[in-house]
C-alpha cells in the first residue's frame, strides 16, 4: 500500500489496471428496477482507500485513474448499448485542471451508445479553488445529453457552492447525513428541505448507505427517487472490464 500512495505507484497501478471494478445497483425506489451501476474503485486494502485516493489527488495522478475508468465504460456501453446505464466517479482534483475537459471530450468521441446511459459524478472529496472549470465541464456534458451527478451531498462545507454553481440531473445524498436524519428531527428537517427543492433545481435525488431495510423505508417515504446500499442490493465485481 506504500507504492500506491506514491505518484509513480498509483500511476502504475492504475496503466497496469492493477485494481478491481464493483458496480453498485442505484435502485428506482417507485418500481424497483436498477436505474444504473455506479462503479467503485478498489485497490489491495479497501480499508484504506481514502489513504490511497487523498494522495492521488494531491499529487494529480488521480486524472489518470478518472480517464481509466471513463474509457473502460465507454467500452462496456458500447458493447452493451442496451444495458443499464454506469455512473463513474470524476474528483474535483482532475476537474480543476484546465487540461482536462479536453482530456474527457477526446474520450468521449469513442462512445456509440446512447451518452444518457453514462452518468458522470463529481465527487466532493476535493475543495475546488474556483467552481469555473467544474462549471464548463459539466455544462459541456450535460448539453450532450450525459447526465450529472453531484455526490456526497451534505458531507462537506464545499455542497452550497456546487449546488449554487453546477448544473446536475441527479443529487446524491451522502449516506451519513442520511443515516442521522433517521434520528435527528434537525437534520430530517434540513433533509426535507433539500428534497423540495426538486422542481425548482430540476434535480432528482439518490439516497446513498442505504445499509437497513430501516433506512429503505425511511428514505422512500422521504420522496428519494433512487436509492443505494446493501439494503437495496450488495456491490458485485464488474466482469466487463477489459484487461
Amino acid at each position: 500500500m506504500t507504492e500506491l500512495r506514491t505518484a509513480k505507484g498509483f500511476r502504475d497501478h492504475v496503466s497496469e489496471q492493477r485494481f478491481s471494478v464493483l458496480r453498485q445497483p442505484i435502485v428506482d425506489l417507485k418500481d424497483g428496477h436498477i436505474h444504473h451501476y455506479e462503479w467503485l474503485v478498489r485497490f489491495d486494502d479497501d480499508d484504506h482507500l481514502e489513504g490511497v485516493i487523498r494522495p492521488a489527488e494531491i499529487s494529480g495522478v488521480i486524472r489518470d485513474l478518472d480517464l481509466s475508468m471513463l474509457a473502460q465504460a465507454i467500452l462496456v456501453l458500447n458493447e452493451n448499448p442496451l444495458g443499464a446505464g454506469i455512473a463513474i466517479n470524476l474528483s474535483g482534483a482532475s476537474v480543476d485542471k484546465k487540461s482536462f475537459k479536453g482530456a474527457v471530450l477526446a474520450c468521449l468521441t469513442a462512445l456509440e451508445a446512447s451518452p444518457t446511459k453514462l452518468i458522470i459524478e463529481l465527487t466532493e472529496s476535493w475543495n475546488m479553488k474556483s467552481l469555473e472549470l467544474a462549471e464548463s465541464l459539466l455544462t459541456e456534458l450535460k448539453t450532450r445529453g450525459h447526465p450529472v451527478c453531484l455526490d456526497d451531498v451534505g458531507a462537506g462545507a464545499a455542497s452550497i457552492r456546487y449546488l449554487r454553481a453546477l448544473p446536475a440531473n441527479w443529487l446524491k445524498i451522502d449516506g451519513g447525513f442520511v443515516a442521522a436524519a433517521l434520528n435527528s428531527m434537525r437534520d430530517r428537517a434540513i433533509l426535507s428541505a433539500l428534497l423540495s427543492l426538486r422542481e425548482a433545481l430540476d434535480v432528482r435525488f439518490i439516497a446513498e448507505g442505504v445499509e437497513t431495510e430501516e433506512l429503505k423505508a425511511f428514505v422512500t417515504r422521504l420522496g428519494f427517487d433512487a436509492a443505494q446500499g446493501y439494503a437495496i442490493r450488495k456491490p458485485e465485481l464488474e466482469t466487463r472490464i477489459t484487461v
